[in-house]
């Protein structure tokens, strides 16, 4: 079975139709059932869970619209389905269907190329959907796997914490690391929440003048002591007195993205850099590390939403943090780019207008 082809079933109670549209999509190379009744056509799709169901609205006993109904109560909401109708007679039945959850309607009668058509768009969709429905599901598992790890590491600092025999050095060694495992959490979960947002099309900035010591000092306070632990220089180029318009808490979510990227993949006794430098009206903020870099098959995808390189599934995480930097950067007219840097890893610029 070819890419563009699915499992298909028709349901109509007359024979000459079934036979007809079964005819028309197998030569097109899907795998096609038929049912001439409701009860018929939820049976089958017990059996095997179709992509794809073309469903005659006017039967006797179960309707297509309550078989639609039923299908929409499945786990994952049921395949696709095309309603089939005589649009004169039924225009309740079209509104009914297309309320309960129909991808669209054909009426008859249906010329094969656009039945053809219909089909392949409604295939593909669907399987767009599963798709990303799927790759929500492992991510939101990979968000639990992170969030879990400091809880762990939080409960064993609090039985260190609890002993007598603790020096006060090591004491606010301690404190140190709960502070900085309590400020990857929040940035865990600020990100599954500016995910939301975007998502829902109502993520906003309030931009204005700030000076870059604002946004990247605290950041440098927090992920210092995290690439110290893991063996990593991080450092800064620029002037911390220059001015930038922008939103300075979300700006710094969209660089500690980042950062918390940079210092994960760069190796012991690498370098990651915080750059920033104005060119005309625009300012440039640059973090690029001695990591692995980008390949370039995955440079034009690395930005999408749920969407991690083959480095960033190796290292877990949820694969929102390079999405979440771009809405912020585009929310601020902004752009944000990925090359090779001169430190020889990759190097991530967001550039907002001045």
């Amino acid at each position: 079975m070819g890419d563009s082809s699915g499992d298909v079933l028709i349901v109509d109670d007359y024979p000459d139709a079934l036979a007809l549209y079964e005819a028309v999509l197998a030569d097109d190379g899907h795998r096609v059932r038929t049912a001439q009744s409701g009860a018929e056509a939820l049976k089958k799709v017990d059996e095997r869970e179709p992509e794809l169901v073309l469903l005659d609205v006017s039967m006797p006993g179960m309707d297509g619209v309550e078989v639609l109904r039923r299908l929409r109560t499945r786990r994952g909401g049921g395949p696709a389905v095309l309603m089939l109708t005589a649009a004169r007679r039924e225009p309740h039945a079209i509104e009914a269907g297309l309320k309960e959850g129909a991808e669209a309607y054909l009426t008859k009668p249906i010329d094969s190329r656009e039945l053809l058509a219909r089909v392949r768009a409604a295939i593909e969709t669907f399987r767009l959907k599963r798709m990303l429905e799927s790759q929500r599901r492992d991510h939101i598992a990979m968000l639990v796997h992170d969030l879990r790890h400091p809880l762990s590491s939080l409960g064993l600092i609090a039985e260190l914490l609890e002993s007598e025999d603790m020096s006060g050095n090591e004491r606010h060694k301690a404190v140190t690391q709960i502070r900085s495992m309590c400020h990857e959490m929040a940035r865990l979960v600020d990100g599954v929440l500016a995910a939301s947002r975007l998502e829902a099309g109502v993520f906003s900035v309030e931009p204005k003048v700030i000076h870059v010591r604002a946004v990247v000092e605290p950041m440098l306070a927090v992920f210092t002591p995290v690439a110290t632990r893991r063996k990593v220089v991080l450092e800064f180029d620029g002037s911390l007195d220059l001015e930038v318009r922008a939103d300075p808490q979300k700006l710094r979510q969209a660089l500690d993205n980042l950062v918390a990227n940079a210092v994960k993949f760069t190796p012991k006794g690498g370098r990651v850099r915080v750059k920033v430098w104005r060119t005309g009206e625009k300012v440039t903020f640059e973090i690029s590390d001695t990591g692995p870099g980008i390949p370039d098959a995955e440079r034009a995808t690395v930005f999408d939403r749920y969407k991690q390189g083959s480095r960033g599934r190796a290292a877990g995480g949820a694969g929102l943090g390079l999405a979440i930097a771009r809405g912020i950067a585009e929310a601020h007219h902004g752009t944000i780019t990925v090359a090779t840097g001169d430190l020889g890893g990759a190097a991530f610029r967001i550039e907002l207008p001045g």
